[in-house]
């Protein structure tokens, strides 16, 4: 799949390869995207919280490793 960034993306992108943070511009971009994903969880978690549930930890576990597809293992940040 190709992608075209928006300018302020794109931007992004450079700025963070400038800084050394990220080897590679597809490094960068997953990063954004496993954190966009990260964000929509945490948002989901403390909808269901302010529901008033109640989770084991074992519970939210499994709960992350089925939304996220194992993000944290393959962003490597």
């Amino acid at each position: 799949m190709k992608v075209e960034l928006t300018p302020d993306a794109a931007q992004w992108v450079e700025a963070e390869l400038d800084a050394g943070r990220f080897p590679t511009a597809e490094d960068a971009v997953r990063y954004a995207v496993n954190h966009a994903k990260i964000s929509r969880l945490r948002a989901e978690i403390e909808a269901a919280e302010a529901e008033g549930g109640s989770f084991t930890s074992d519970e939210v576990r499994s709960f992350v490793f089925d939304h996220l597809d194992h993000v944290v293992s393959q962003s490597g940040h």
